[in-house]
C-alpha cells in the first residue's frame, strides 16, 4: 500500500487567498451513529474576497431533521478561531491533523461533538481542477452529546469523515457524485466530476497504515420514483493498485438529507447530501457515511 503524501500541520491552518472572486477555503464534517439514529454533517466555508462566510449544520434522528444555514458578509477576523464562529455554530481546532471540536447552539438543539481522527489524513488529489487547489480528506470517531428541545441528553459515538479544501471552486460544472464509507477497518472518500463531458475520478482508500489514491468510479444512481430525487447509489471503485470495492448505498431514513439550491447566471443547481447506509460485497460488511449529488441547470434557451 501506498502512504499518503506528507500533510503538515500548517495545512489546517487559513492559506493565503489568491485573486479570483470564488476563492474559497473550508472545512466539512459528517458522523453517523447508527444504534442511536442519529447523524449529521456540518461544514464552514471562508471566502475572504468577496468578504462573506458559510456556516452549515444538519442533524437528522429518526425521521426529523435540523438544518442550520447562514451567510453573514462583512469582514472576518484575521484571527483564525475568531474567523471560525458565528456565535451559533463554532468549530475549535484542538490539535491540526489529529482532533476537531464542534459546538451548535441552535435554538431547539444543542451539540457537542468532538472529532478525533483514526485514520491518517490524506491528500485527495488534483480531481477535475475546478473544485480546489488543495484538498485532503480523514477518517475519525466522532463521538458527543446532543441535547433536544425537551431536554433529553443522547450520547453518540460513531464514524465519520472530514475534508478541508482551498482554492478556487466553480459550483456549476455538469454534476458530481461524492461518498463516504466507513467500515471498521476500512474508510472510502471519493469524487466523480463531470466537466464539459469529461469524467474525472478522485480520492482514496483509507486504512490505518496508509491509503490507496482511487483510480476509477462508475456510479449508478436511483431516484425516488414519485420525487424524482436521489435516495440512493450503486458505486464500483477501482483503486490504482487494482483493489476494487463494490458499495450499495441508500439513505438512513427518507429524511436523512438536505438539499440546496443556487441560481446563478446562465441556470442554477442543486446539491443533495444525505447520510447512508453502505453494503460492500467485498469487505462482507454494512457501513454509513455520505451520499451527495451536484445537478446543474442550464437556463433553456428561448
Amino acid at each position: 500500500m501506498k502512504k499518503h503524501p506528507q500533510l503538515t500541520e500548517t495545512d489546517e491552518y487559513a492559506h493565503i487567498a489568491d485573486e479570483e472572486l470564488d476563492w474559497r477555503e473550508s472545512y466539512y464534517f459528517n458522523w453517523v451513529d447508527i444504534d442511536t439514529g442519529i447523524s449529521g454533517f456540518s461544514t464552514i466555508g471562508l471566502l475572504p474576497n468577496t468578504r462573506k462566510r458559510e456556516f452549515v449544520f444538519a442533524l437528522f434522528h429518526g425521521y426529523e431533521r435540523e438544518v442550520y444555514f447562514q451567510e453573514p458578509e462583512g469582514a472576518f477576523s484575521d484571527d483564525f478561531s475568531e474567523s471560525l464562529t458565528d456565535g451559533t455554530l463554532t468549530y475549535k481546532l484542538i490539535e491540526p491533523l489529529k482532533e476537531w471540536r464542534i459546538i451548535y447552539n441552535g435554538e431547539k438543539l444543542k451539540a457537542d461533538i468532538h472529532w478525533p481522527a483514526r485514520f491518517p489524513a490524506y491528500d485527495f488529489g488534483s480531481g477535475s481542477g475546478t473544485s480546489w487547489s488543495g484538498h485532503f480528506e480523514q477518517s475519525g470517531i466522532p463521538h458527543g452529546t446532543i441535547e433536544f428541545p425537551d431536554g433529553k441528553i443522547v450520547k453518540i459515538k460513531g464514524y465519520g469523515e472530514r475534508d478541508k479544501s482551498w482554492g478556487s471552486r466553480n459550483w456549476h460544472i455538469e454534476n458530481w457524485f461524492a461518498l463516504h464509507a466507513q467500515f471498521d477497518d476500512v474508510s472510502i472518500g471519493l469524487r466523480r466530476d463531470e466537466v464539459k463531458g469529461k469524467v474525472h475520478s478522485s480520492g482514496g482508500i483509507s486504512k490505518i497504515d496508509g491509503h490507496e489514491p482511487i483510480d476509477v468510479v462508475h456510479v449508478a444512481t436511483e431516484t425516488h420514483p414519485e420525487f424524482n430525487v436521489p435516495v440512493g447509489s450503486k458505486t464500483r471503485v477501482i483503486g490504482t493498485d487494482g483493489s476494487e470495492y463494490n458499495i450499495r448505498s441508500k439513505l438512513i431514513t427518507p429524511k436523512s438529507f438536505v438539499r440546496f439550491e443556487r441560481e446563478f447566471p446562465g441556470g442554477r443547481t442543486e446539491l443533495y447530501e444525505g447520510m447512508a447506509v453502505h453494503t460492500c460485497k467485498e469487505l462482507e460488511t454494512t457501513g454509513t457515511g455520505l451520499i451527495e449529488w451536484l445537478f446543474t441547470h442550464p437556463e433553456k434557451k428561448k
